[in-house]
């Protein structure tokens, strides 16, 4: 423990000359040493035992009355500056039974750990607000702080991945916001209750609880909330393959986002800002409008830098990864998917790990180097299982799937591919349904002989649900399936309508990567 000279004197109840003898003492006796000189003088106890003897000869209420004097000696020595000395403060208040100013300096220094993505410091600094709640009488105010602390809670475990803990605090928030007829902070426990269903494995339930919260908002209200719900409902079409929907409200958010609210969290765990483009683009590029999707990751990649805040920045250049995936540009999207693993690891950012390391598996499968890929997606399955966080589970393990089909594992890839199957219906993921229906079709192609009759039903189902939900990457690799199962079965015209159908869309996106391969497919027939 550091303190300076200038506490010490407001602290002490002895005069100057008195207080530079004693600390004389102390200092003679090598209980203390000077630890800085400039811009003032430090003290500093020469060893732990030594303040953790003192402090323990100290009567309860001879310490807590001293805490209480440093508090009020920080307060008038931070005045203009008190976010620098918020854990001191938080600290001596708490210990001091000051509880009304504990449960204020503890918000804050869990709000400012946020800021420095110190989680696990916030959330420590949040559990400690609420044992000093237990101190205040009951208040409508007491209420709303609680509220308020349970949903700051959520926005950092949000980012740790802790889903089992974000639904205690949310459930709690609910509660006592219905009970307080709290209009505003129910639309703010709406919203976050559609990420965690969106999240778990329920879109449908995640949508309601959005246009609950929708239904809440008020003309008077200001853009904050409308941005939160529209942001939260574009996550959750997303996440059902409603990409047209999720557009129009993601849209609608980005243009809300403007001036202050450009660089504000707005009570997220993250920046709108960028998250918004970040699920715009994985719209964007499920429906082949790479370049429109490429502009608004840009833009996201920029405002992430400007608030210098990696967990953000990390999404973003996942979903800018995502596209150049579904593009074909696998040189662009791999180096990205490396660096926002390391930042994930390196800046403790678990949430995203799953995510990364699936569009890292599925980078190096389809660039050749399966065997290299084949770990990264094996640990996006079993980590977003573990977690319980069911999302894009279904087109992870398809991407899975596909890994092992690259390398021969019919058998494997089969299993796995009904797997993805059966998780997307359950959990109602329409795109990702149509995806496994795809590399359904692909598994069946790769028999020896051809289940033709299997790959057929399987690629005429998915381009159908591609062609409802805007899929036009999707449609194409449809259209190469179907051509090579009409290939199989000796129908060159068929084969060549198909891959020609696959040639024209794959043009109009500019898939590089798999016009050449449909055009040497159209190519070779009838050689």
């Amino acid at each position: 423990m550091i303190v300076p000279l200038s506490l010490l004197r407001l602290v002490a109840e002895f005069p100057e000359e008195d207080l530079r003898r004693y600390v004389s003492h102390l200092q003679t006796a090598e209980f203390l040493y000077e630890t800085s000189l400039f811009p003032e003088v430090e003290y500093s106890f020469k060893h732990a035992l030594t303040t953790e003897v003192a402090y323990g000869a100290l009567l309860h209420e001879r310490r807590t009355m001293l805490h209480g004097l440093i508090v009020k000696a920080l307060e008038e020595m931070t005045e203009n500056i008190p976010h620098d000395h918020l854990e001191q403060l938080a600290h001596h208040a708490f210990q001091g039974e000051l509880w009304d100013k504990a449960v204020t300096y503890l918000r804050d220094a869990g709000a400012k750990a946020v800021s420095n993505s110190a989680f696990l410091v916030a959330l420590s600094s949040y559990e400690r607000a609420f044992q000093a709640l237990e101190h205040v009488p009951d208040s409508r105010e007491k209420l709303e702080q609680q509220i308020d602390l349970h949903l700051a809670s959520r926005n950092a475990l949000f980012v740790l991945g802790d889903l089992a803990r974000i639904a205690k605090h949310l459930h709690a928030a609910k509660s006592l916001a219905e009970t307080l007829g709290d209009r505003v902070r129910m639309v703010r426990v709406f919203n976050f209750l559609n990420s965690y269903y969106g999240l778990t494995g329920d879109p449908e339930l995640a949508i309601q609880f959005g246009q609950r919260a929708s239904a809440l908002i008020s003309e008077s209200d200001g853009p904050v909330l409308s941005v939160m719900t529209d942001y939260y409902l574009g996550a959750a079409y997303n996440k059902l393959g409603q990409y047209s929907q999720a557009i129009n409200v993601l849209k609608r958010a980005i243009g809300r986002l403007v001036g202050d609210l450009r660089h504000g969290q707005i009570g997220t765990a993250g920046y709108p800002a960028v998250t918004c483009r970040g699920h715009l683009v994985q719209c964007l590029a499920a429906m082949g409008e790479f370049r429109e999707g490429v502009s608004y990751a840009e833009e996201g990649v920029q405002i992430a830098e400007e608030v210098g805040d990696a967990s953000v920045l990390v999404y973003v250049n996942c979903s800018l990864a995502f596209l150049y995936l579904l593009k074909g540009d696998l040189d662009k999207a791999i180096p990205i998917l490396e660096s926002a693993l390391t930042t994930c690891r390196s800046s403790n950012i678990p949430v995203y790990i799953p995510f990364v390391s699936s569009r890292l598996g599925f980078a190096y499968a389809n660039a050749g180097r399966v065997v290299e890929g084949l770990p990264f997606l094996e640990q996006g399955v079993e980590e977003s299982a573990s977690a319980g966080r069911l999302a894009f589970l279904s087109l992870s393990t398809a991407w899975l799937s596909e890994g092992h089909l690259l390398l021969g594992h019919l058998e494997k890839a089969d299993v796995l591919a009904e797997r993805a199957l059966k998780i997307a219906k359950e959990y109602k993921e329409h795109a990702h349904e149509a995806w496994a229906l795809k590399l359904l079709g692909d598994v069946a192609t790769g028999h020896k002989p051809p289940k033709t009759q299997d790959a057929e039903a399987y690629y005429r189902q998915a381009f159908a649900m591609g062609l409802e939900l805007g899929m036009r990457p999707l449609q194409a690799h449809c259209h190469c399936g179907l051509g090579r199962i009409w290939g199989v079965r000796g129908l060159p015209d068929q084969a060549r309508a198909e891959f020609s159908a696959a040639v024209d869309l794959y043009r109009s996106m500019e898939m590089t990567l798999w016009l050449n391969r449909a055009d040497a497919s159209l190519r070779n027939i009838g050689l």
